[in-house]
């Protein structure tokens, strides 16, 4: 089998989505982050490689239109610092390497960009249109590219870099330059991974049709919030009753409830293709259907006009229109500032924290 870096992720987070993915072959719905991801991807490449900046993001989009997507962020994302200011290098480079000196067992994968500069350094960049930063060091992933770089280029360091595109220049890049033995250690850990899931295939096969959920288990987790096989593992839900005594139980539970809602959204998903094309779906005195919600795009000039005579006529036009901390903090707006205007407020909402959310 030929193992990339995402394969083997998704084996470590949970072996039974890797299983209904890579051994059973089963589909997986589209998700509007995936396909922008890839669109965003798409445009870079065509534009790096010669293609006029909207011509390839219209390109781009014809392209991966799994789903749609907004034209005005993928040309945001695109027209970043970052990628206006690469030139040179190679762009989108496919690799496909042996990870043991045999050469059974192979690693694949595609590198946003990399260049290696006259006196033998190598830099990496990978493209991200997440909305979460995270450290090269947060997994293997450039590790093990830059390990790929290091066998192909003799380099004994690779200096790499995660650009998040959503961020402005100076708060996109998250660096870390790769060692030899760092590079080592990202290929051990996919040597390892993929040793162990060869192993349990082999074995698999001699089950011939038999039990096979020892060798992979379904793991309930964040992860199942991207996983399109949810709603297969709700029949190994083990809380009967909820009961939570200890540190122990409460993980297990939050863990169950990100899997059931994940599973509840894929479900959503399923009826709703159904329901575009044969009507509302009747649930007792109730049915699932497609409800109209209407908004307005007004300019900014025209926007304060419509205030501007709202208030004129005695209304109140703040005690609807919130500035969310998330768009003052888009623009800038410091909390040493607010305090010129008002009071701060802090409610709390019981949910899922991002873990660098919570810091």
């Amino acid at each position: 089998m030929i193992y990339s870096y995402s394969r083997l992720k998704r084996y470590a987070d949970c072996p039974a989505s890797f299983q209904y993915k890579y051994l059973y072959e089963m589909s997986e719905l589209p998700t509007e982050p995936l396909v922008l991801g890839k669109t965003v991807h798409t445009a870079i490449q065509l534009y790096l490689t010669g293609t006029e900046l909207e011509n390839a993001v219209e390109q781009a989009i014809l392209q991966e239109g799994e789903l749609p997507v907004d034209r005005d962020e993928v040309l945001r994302l695109v027209e970043h610092p970052m990628v206006r200011k690469i030139q040179g290098g190679q762009v989108e480079q496919q690799f496909l390497i042996p990870l043991d000196r045999e050469g059974v067992i192979q690693l694949q994968g595609y590198i946003d960009w990399y260049e290696q500069l006259p006196g033998g350094a190598v830099k990496l960049i990978d493209w991200k249109s997440n909305r979460q930063k995270y450290a090269p060091t947060d997994n293997h992933q450039l590790g093990l590219y830059s390990w790929y770089l290091s066998q192909v280029t003799g380099a004994a360091e690779v200096d790499a870099e995660l650009v998040f595109l959503r961020y402005p220049y100076a708060d996109s890049r998250q660096a870390y330059t790769y060692t030899s033995v760092e590079m080592e250690e990202a290929r051990r850990w996919a040597m390892a991974l993929a040793t162990e899931i060869e192993d349990k295939v082999a074995e698999l096969n001699l089950l011939d049709g038999g039990e096979d959920e020892h060798l992979f288990p379904a793991i309930p987790g964040k992860h199942c919030q991207t996983c399109s096989h949810a709603s297969l593992c709700i029949k190994s839900v083990q809380i009967k009753p909820v009961k939570i005594d200890d540190e122990v139980d409460a993980q297990r539970v939050a863990a169950e409830v990100i899997r059931l809602e994940s599973a509840t959204s894929e479900m959503k998903e399923h009826l709703k293709a159904w329901a575009k094309e044969h009507g509302a779906i009747a649930v007792g005195d109730s049915s699932f259907d497609f409800v109209p919600s209407v908004s307005w795009n007004i300019d900014a000039e025209k926007l304060y006009e419509l205030c501007s005579e709202l208030h004129d006529r005695g209304l109140d036009v703040f005690q609807y229109l919130t500035l969310t901390a998330a768009n003052l903090k888009k623009m800038g707006v410091t909390d040493a500032q607010l305090q010129l205007y008002g009071k701060q407020k802090t409610t709390k909402t019981f949910r899922l924290v991002k873990a660098k959310e919570a810091c």
